[in-house]
């Protein structure tokens, strides 16, 4: 079983190379490059959304937690003030 096994992930990753084989084609030449971006502007666009991002979650993790808080309880022996029933 191990045999056909084996067969079958050779056949099968053989497939997968040549279905790939295109990705590795040049550009049509009709297609224009356009202006390149240097590295920095490169570091801001991708470093930037990255960022954003993590400022964006950062931002919402605090907002949910903040309604978690529980004060702490009081000092064993400190005066409690009764506020009537309700």
């Amino acid at each position: 079983m191990t045999a056909l096994r084996a067969a079958v992930s050779v056949v099968a990753a053989s497939f997968v190379v040549g279905i790939a084989s295109p990705a590795f084609a040049d550009a049509p030449s009709s297609w224009n490059s356009g202006p390149s971006r240097s590295l920095l502007e490169n570091i801001v666009f991708f470093g930037g959304s990255v960022g954003v991002l993590f400022v964006v979650i950062t931002l919402f993790a605090m907002l949910t937690a903040r309604n978690n808080f529980e004060p702490e309880p009081p000092e064993p022996g400190a005066a409690v003030e009764s506020h009537g029933h309700h």
